[in-house]
């Protein structure tokens, strides 16, 4: 029993602050989409799927680094970090609700 406990304490400790508020990731066409708050998947409207194919159209040869599903500035949208080889990093962000692509930045 104290083992257990030991193991318990130790677990909480090293859980970051704030994890515990995130809510699910979804696998698809194998790019991790990581839902900032709990429910937003329920309010996206438009599907990730498609998001992802629109995203990759937009940079051939892309690879999705990392997706997220967030409420930004009162729009909820599927947040794209894309590296191509001979290219900036770039980061898009599409409406999850009309699927329309609303920022498109080259990180530095």
């Amino acid at each position: 029993m104290r083992v257990v406990a030991i193991v318990f304490a130790c677990t909480l400790v090293t859980v970051p602050v704030g994890a515990c508020a995130r809510g699910a990731v979804r696998e698809v066409q194998g790019v991790r989409i990581r839902e900032d708050d709990r429910g937003l998947w329920a309010k996206a409207t438009f599907p990730a799927d498609s998001a992802v194919k629109l995203v990759l159209a937009r940079v051939p040869g892309g690879r999705i680094t990392e997706a997220e599903l967030e409420e930004e500035d009162g729009r909820l949208v599927y947040s794209f970090d894309v590296k191509a080889e001979g290219r900036k990093d770039s980061e898009i962000r599409v409406d999850a609700r009309t699927g329309e692509v609303v920022e498109v930045a080259d990180d530095d």
